[in-house]
């Protein structure tokens, strides 16, 4: 499935739907910073912060992108049994709007905006 994911696509398919990105390939995040999309990656590590939650594709900042959950979306979904131990190694697709100081960071608002893959 990995292949379906979008290298350097348009952030907008021709009908609508925002595009696949790959949260590990830095030039097509880039390229759709401040634009709905799709982002599909395997979670490296779960930072769990007193605002944020983040759900990092990478263990070093920079090499790819993370996906921020805020305090009360992160209880619904433990409330839902997602746990940090068991996020790891997950594939993850999210949709929200990418932005960052770097373009790697994707917040996500609605637990419907989230799914795991495998």
């Amino acid at each position: 499935m990995r292949a379906a994911v979008a290298k350097g696509a348009s952030a907008v398919a021709a009908d609508g739907a925002a595009a696949l990105v790959d949260g590990h390939d830095l030039a097509a995040l880039r390229a759709h910073a401040g634009q709905i999309i799709l982002l599909e990656g395997r979670i490296a590590s779960v930072g769990e912060r007193s605002r944020y939650t983040y759900l990092n594709f990478s263990r070093r900042r920079g090499e790819a992108a993370s996906v921020m959950l805020s305090r009360q979306l992160w209880r619904e979904l433990k409330d839902g049994g997602w746990t940090v131990a068991a996020l790891g190694g997950k594939r993850l697709r999210a949709r929200g709007i990418l932005s960052g100081r770097d373009g790697l960071l994707l917040e996500v608002r609605s637990r419907f905006a989230l799914e795991l893959v495998d």
